[in-house]
C-alpha cells in the first residue's frame, strides 16, 4: 500500500494516481463500498480496525521513480488520510512526496483534523489541494451514515480555514443519499470552494432509484454557476442528465486536477 498506483474504474475520475497510506478507517460509513470489496478474499476483514500500512522507504522508491510526471496523486480511497487515529503517517508521506515535488490531492472527512498539517501545506505552494467528502447538512443523519467523521460544520470549517490560508480547496459530493441536503452542503461550501466535483449514490438498498437525478444536476449546476465554482460531473451522474448545458470541461475528469 506504500506505492503510487494508477486507480481503474470510478475512482480514475478522481486521480490519475493515488496512494493508500492505512488498512481500514474508524468513520464506519453505512456506505462504504471497501469492507464489501476487502471480504470477498478475506472474511474475516474488519474495516473498523484501522492501522497504518506505510512503508516510508518503498514509498520513497516510488515518489522517485516518478518524479517529474506532473500527474496528481489522491489520498485516498481505502481509508481517510485523517480519520480518528494518529495521522503521522500522512504527514511522513507528504513530506516524502513534496520532497520529490508530486502533485496532490487530499479527500477527508475528517474536517479540521487536517489543519494539524496547514504549514506542510503550504511548503507544496499550488502542487496541492485539500477536499472534503460533502454529504449531509443535518448532523443526525451525519452521524448516522458516517458515525465516526466530522460534523458537518467542522467539514466546512476546515474548508475556510484551508481558503483563508491560500490553499487550493476542493469538495466531493458523493454519495447524495439526500439531494436537498448536498445542495445546502454545496450552497454553504461554495465560497470557501475552488472547484467541486459531483456525484450520485449508486446500488444502495434501491435508494438511488428513487431520486430525480436530472433535478439533482439543474440545482447542483445552477449553485456553481451561481458563485462562479469550477466543477465536474461524475459519469454515472451525467447519464441523467436531461438538458442542463455542461461545458466540455466539466466532464472532463482531468479538468480539475492540480
Amino acid at each position: 500500500m506504500s506505492k503510487i498506483y494508477q486507480p481503474s474504474g470510478r475512482a480514475r475520475e478522481y486521480s490519475p494516481l493515488a496512494l493508500n497510506l492505512y488498512k481500514g478507517c474508524t468513520h464506519g460509513c453505512k456506505y462504504c463500498y471497501v469492507p464489501r470489496i476487502f471480504g470477498k478474499w478475506n472474511k474475516s476483514y474488519d474495516h473498523s480496525d484501522c492501522q497504518p500500512a506505510f512503508d516510508p522507504s518503498e514509498l520513497e522508491k516510488s515518489a522517485a521513480k516518478l518524479q517529474g510526471c506532473g500527474k496528481q496523486i489522491l489520498l485516498s480511497f481505502t481509508g481517510d488520510p485523517y480519520c480518528g487515529i494518529d495521522n503521522t503517517p500522512t504527514r511522513q508521506a507528504l513530506e516524502i512526496l513534496n520532497r520529490y515535488q508530486h502533485h496532490v490531492a487530499i479527500l477527508t472527512k475528517g474536517g479540521t483534523r487536517c489543519l494539524q498539517d496547514m504549514e506542510l501545506f503550504k511548503q507544496f505552494g499550488n502542487r496541492i489541494k485539500v477536499g472534503a467528502t460533502l454529504t449531509f447538512y443535518h448532523w443526525k443523519d451525519s452521524k448516522e451514515w458516517e458515525p465516526g467523521g466530522a460534523m458537518p460544520l467542522d467539514r466546512i470549517e476546515a474548508l475556510k480555514a484551508l481558503h483563508k490560508e491560500g490553499i487550493t480547496t476542493w469538495a466531493s459530493f458523493e454519495p447524495v443519499i439526500v439531494p436537498e441536503q448536498s445542495l445546502q452542503m454545496l450552497e454553504l461550501a461554495a465560497p470557501h470552494l475552488s472547484h467541486c466535483k459531483i456525484g450520485k449514490l449508486n446500488n444502495f438498498n434501491g435508494l438511488d432509484a428513487k431520486i430525480d437525478w436530472a433535478s439533482f444536476i439543474r440545482e447542483a449546476v445552477a449553485i456553481c454557476r451561481h458563485h462562479n465554482l469550477p466543477f465536474y460531473v461524475k459519469d454515472d451522474l451525467a447519464t441523467f442528465n436531461q438538458g442542463t448545458e455542461l461545458r466540455p470541461e466539466e466532464r472532463d475528469q482531468d479538468y480539475l486536477n492540480i
